[in-house]
């Protein structure tokens, strides 16, 4: 199986025990992001994980997440749908204007589109298109992350690497300091992001935790782990559990959406 960085190749993998499993015990995961489009199946009790796969954007239909469920003769019991909307920004609740006027300086468009997370004290405001806005029941994929990113001790960023962008979020032990989507197209330009987030919000690099998963995780982790104090990848055993018939799967590839 491979992997391009432009992530043109598709792929799905699945376990020999998916065939036994119950579809009412199990959840099914969808991601949309700029690239593409990750999902997968575990099991709702054990976390086992059953199936994931990924779908590039070239061959994805006008409603992506209705494509990705008709694979299913029984839907799974619980599904959950994420999206990455290229347009976004994030703000405090308590900072909400009534008018959104301003986003369009800011996104290009005037925001039509407001995400709200009951865990969360902040929404996020997105551009979405004609054929985002016909689609029902999808959540913000900033705002999903960040339910699932605890609040560190110190102070940390995470990157969520896709083809050519990859999704930043920066957290202390107070609060969320940066949700953002950037172009990410080689090493350098996720050092060069990471040194101008850490500049922004006075954070030492010294005492800063970065976290790291998708695409090429592994060499640009490497990369950049000399000017950090802490480098890591994410934990997947903290999201779903892997059978030995999963081995040869690059499971971290997929980690914004095990945090689903």
């Amino acid at each position: 199986m491979v992997t391009t960085k432009t992530l043109t190749v598709k792929q799905t993998n699945i376990d020999p025990a998916f065939e036994s499993a119950k579809a009412e015990n199990c959840t099914l995961s969808i991601l949309r992001q700029q690239d593409g489009l990750s999902f997968l199946v575990k099991n709702s009790i054990t976390d086992q994980l059953y199936m994931i796969g990924y779908i590039p954007v070239s061959e994805l239909s006008l409603d992506p997440f209705q494509q990705v469920k008709s694979f299913f003769p029984q839907i799974p019991g619980k599904v959950i749908m994420a999206s990455d909307y290229p347009k976004s920004t994030l703000l405090p609740k308590a900072l909400m204007p009534d008018d959104l006027g301003w986003t369009t300086h800011l996104l290009g468009e005037k925001a039509n589109k407001i995400f709200t997370s009951k865990k969360l004290e902040c929404q996020a405001l997105a551009f979405l298109t004609q054929e985002d806005i016909k689609q029902r029941d999808i959540a913000h994929n900033w705002l999903l992350q960040l339910e699932k990113m605890s609040f560190p001790k110190e102070q940390k960023i995470w990157v969520d690497l896709g083809g050519n962008t990859a999704n930043f979020y920066a957290i202390d032990n107070k609060r969320v300091h940066l949700a953002n989507s950037l172009p990410v197209e080689s090493k350098e330009d996720l050092l060069y992001h990471l040194g101008n987030i850490s500049e922004q919000l006075q954070w030492k690099r010294g005492m800063l935790q970065v976290e790291v998963s998708g695409v090429n995780h592994i060499e640009y982790r490497l990369f950049i782990k000399p000017f950090f104090f802490k480098v890591e990848g994410i934990k997947v055993a903290r999201y779903v559990n892997v059978s030995s018939a999963m081995n040869d799967v690059d499971i971290a590839f997929f980690g914004p959406l095990l945090r689903l």
